[in-house]
């Protein structure tokens, strides 16, 4: 294909006025509005043979009825205000690959019918819509911390009672982040055959701002199953750190749960703090989220004491509402 020669700059102060929607790639009703700047063209290998490529510059610029789930993803995959992207990189290619088709029918209108490369992708949606992903991302900070903290005791430690931060660091009598009480945690450890692997059980006292957490480990395993214990943990504390959060916010936690266990597992506070937990422990072990929470469910029968069909009640609640 020759060399194309196009009026870059008329094209651009066309593209500058006018806004452009995609219908998000993920679920129909949600749309994303972008605007498109041409930066030139490249020399590119297209069906064998090196082209001329039309380059663009791609600003996501608002969205509508989006999901924090479908932002949370093209965020991640953008990882910071914008991202150059190579030919092989295709983390934004349902969202950059809608874009391209878009532009290319639109050059048509030019007599252009080169191919389309997207060469960056720049984060210009407002901070509110992002806010989730931002304050996910301050837990996931202090969730890695407290679990750390834990496991300095758990591998280099006998057994015994702890209280951190203090027992491991003097000046640090509490934990202390923003928009959260300072807090302690209560760190029972114990070695024991009366567990096949190892348990872990936590718990938030809303009134002292403590979490305890029980972690009972099987000598006879306890080298090999640390991995294990490093997930679990991002569970659990996850879990109870978003107990935190919901009494920060005013919502109640009740003083006596319910007796029954679909009533205790299908409370709003309680589903909230397992789709916090198990998306942590989704994201710390790279398995799909749905596994991990029916794999939870199947492992501790012994600790929710639900009937099959009763804990699939549960399961869908809590997949339903993530």
């Amino acid at each position: 294909m020759e060399p194309i020669n196009f009026p870059i700059e008329r094209i651009n102060n066309f593209l500058k006025v006018h806004n452009f929607t995609i219908v998000s790639p993920y679920y129909e009703e949600e749309v994303i509005n972008y605007k498109i700047k041409l930066t030139g063209t490249r020399k590119l290998i297209v069906v064998g043979d090196w082209q001329d490529v039309i380059e663009y510059t791609l600003y996501l610029e608002s969205a509508g009825r989006v999901s924090s789930k479908v932002l949370n993803s093209i965020f991640e995959a953008i990882g910071g205000n914008e991202k150059t992207l190579t030919t092989t990189d295709t983390t934004l290619f349902q969202v950059t690959s809608r874009v391209s088709n878009s532009l290319y029918n639109l050059l048509n209108f030019f007599n252009i019918e080169n191919h389309i490369f997207c060469n960056k992708v720049v984060n210009d949606l407002k901070n509110e819509i992002n806010e989730s992903f931002i304050t996910e991302g301050r837990y996931d900070n202090i969730v890695r911390k407290v679990v750390k903290d834990i496991m300095s005791v758990v591998k280099y430690q006998k057994e015994g009672e702890y209280v951190l931060p203090e027992d491991i660091r003097i000046e640090d009598q509490t934990y202390k982040f923003s928009n959260l009480p300072e807090f302690t945690i209560e760190l029972e450890v114990l070695e024991s055959d009366t567990v096949d692997r190892f348990d872990v059980e936590c718990a938030y006292y809303k009134e002292e701002d403590v979490i305890t957490i029980d972690i009972v480990i099987n000598p006879d395993v306890k080298y090999s199953i640390l991995y294990d214990i490093v997930g679990e943990l991002n569970e659990q504390v996850r879990h109870e750190i978003e107990h935190m959060v919901q009494n920060v916010r005013g919502i109640e936690l009740p003083e006596k749960e319910p007796k029954s266990p679909v009533k205790y597992y299908t409370q709003s506070h309680e589903i909230g703090a397992q789709i916090a937990g198990f998306k942590r422990k989704a994201k710390i072990t790279k398995q799909p989220y749905e596994k991990v929470v029916r794999n939870w469910f199947e492992d501790n029968k012994h600790k929710h004491r639900m009937t099959p069909k009763q804990a699939d009640k549960v399961i869908q609640q809590i997949i339903q509402n993530s």
